[in-house]
């Protein structure tokens, strides 16, 4: 992890409900937002993606009735961070090991092999954020 920091170009948040529809509606928020910057191709759809597990992993296991939950992009020079949040400070980020037929536990894995770096900040009476940071553009070093 490079300790070097570059500034943010552009930002970008939204707040969504915390209802399933949400999911989608993350999806294409974070892919309008990042054509509009001039993104494209596969890593807009790992970040896509990504924001998909993510959110939906707060929807379903963080806000259940909560009413919020927010998108937060930042741009800098080759990558994005993207962060989502929740009321609630408990780490989500435990490892599950899936059940072979079984549908869920797989997301924090697949978003550790798309992410380039990704954590979590909480605190307490604040809630949380998680944040995944993916280089957009191949020929910046991070």
């Amino acid at each position: 992890m490079s300790t070097l920091r570059r500034p943010v170009l552009r930002t970008w948040e939204t707040s969504l409900t915390d209802h399933d529809s949400s999911v989608r509606t993350a999806r294409r928020h974070i892919r309008d937002q990042l054509t509009a910057w001039g993104w494209s191709g596969d890593r807009v759809d790992d970040l896509v993606l990504i924001a998909s597990e993510l959110v939906t992993n707060a929807v379903v296991h963080a806000c259940q009735g909560c009413g919020e939950v927010r998108l937060y992009l930042q741009e800098f020079d080759g990558d994005c961070r993207l962060e989502v949040w929740d009321p609630r400070y408990d780490l989500p980020l435990q490892e599950r090991r899936p059940r072979r037929f079984h549908e869920g536990g797989r997301g924090i894995d697949l978003v550790r092999q798309l992410a380039l770096d990704f954590g979590v900040i909480t605190r307490r009476g604040a809630g949380k954020r998680v944040w995944v940071r993916v280089l957009l553009d191949s020929r910046c070093p991070p």
